[in-house]
């Protein structure tokens, strides 16, 4: 599969269980830091996947300025708006700490794909 299709499902999938309502989750919790660890994995691969969108040359690829439009529009702005959105969902609330769990994962996933930007071998 390309890019742009793991890319809107795995943001579609954030949607879903970012907006499900709470009752019908399952109580699951191994670790006091579960819940926050689960939102920065989310957000760092919608992320990483999301800024090799319409990029083909990966040389200097932190000037182009598709990474930074799709860094804004497919990676922070879900991100604000379905934490955000959550305060509108029965048995859901808005907590300000999955919000900052949620920037730190895009912004490191926004690191990493700088650092190696192609995964042709996953998504190619």
């Amino acid at each position: 599969m390309r890019r742009e299709v793991w890319t809107f499902l795995w943001l579609a999938a954030c949607g879903i269980a970012m907006l499900t309502p709470g009752s019908s989750l399952p109580e699951v919790s191994v670790l006091s830091f579960q819940d926050k660890l689960i939102h920065f994995v989310i957000f760092f691969i919608l992320s990483y996947l999301s800024l090799g969108l319409g990029i083909r040359e990966k040389k200097e690829v932190w000037r182009k300025r598709r990474l930074w439009i799709n860094f804004i529009l497919i990676a922070l702005v879900p991100s604000i708006g379905l934490e955000t959105a959550q305060h509108l969902i029965p048995y859901r609330t808005f907590d300000l700490n999955d919000l900052i769990v949620n920037v730190l994962g895009i912004f490191s996933g926004l690191f990493a794909y700088l650092y190696r930007p192609s995964c042709k071998f996953i998504l190619d």
